[in-house]
């Protein structure tokens, strides 16, 4: 009978974890990789409004990105202005410890191009918690006074926030093409 117990008792807890890995899968370092369940957030957009990612509804695009000063940040989300179609569902956030004038300035400076406006949105995570969960916090700004800027990253989330595909950089000059995200996006239609 205590056996029989015992087995029980390690099957739940066998279930559980596994329950547990499933949801969230990380690697050793704590970085959210494809496969696992995307960390909920509500942040502010750079129109002043709050966005939650589980209430989204749609497929996702996350792109964090170093900041407003960064000309490889600025040549990648000038790019991400022609990811999506109207036709598509999903949605494009791009994600920095900037605030959100400075999101504003900085979709404003990538409209003067002449190649169109933004049109995905910008988040602000001026405490990194976000980032921090994703586990992309560069730890080679700490002690700078900018602690929180992340690796450029790039993920794919259906619409219950599965990491369908994703794309961290530990060289903050590479950056997926629209082509390669593209290619990922399409697989989730």
């Amino acid at each position: 009978m205590n056996k029989h117990l015992v087995l029980v008792c390690l099957l739940i807890l066998s279930i559980g974890t596994a329950s547990a890995i499933a949801q969230e899968i990380k690697d050793r370092s704590g970085t959210v990789m494809t496969g696992g369940v995307a960390p909920d957030f509500t942040l502010t957009s750079s129109a002043g409004r709050s966005v939650t990612l589980s209430k989204v509804g749609a497929p996702v695009v996350l792109v964090f990105y170093r900041g407003y000063w960064c000309p490889y940040c600025v040549r990648q989300l000038s790019e991400l202005r022609t990811l999506l179609s109207s036709a598509d569902k999903a949605q494009l956030f791009a994600i920095s410890i900037d605030p959100p004038e400075k999101s504003i300035e900085l979709a404003s400076k990538i409209a003067k191009d002449g190649k169109g406006n933004v049109t995905f949105t910008f988040l602000s995570d001026p405490g990194y918690k976000i980032i921090s969960a994703y586990g992309l916090v560069d730890p080679a700004y700490e002690g700078k006074g900018i602690y929180g800027i992340p690796h450029p990253a790039v993920y794919i989330l259906d619409k219950k926030r599965k990491v369908v595909w994703s794309k961290i950089e530990s060289d903050y000059k590479n950056r997926p093409t629209n082509l390669e995200i593209r290619a990922e996006l399409d697989k989730i239609r």
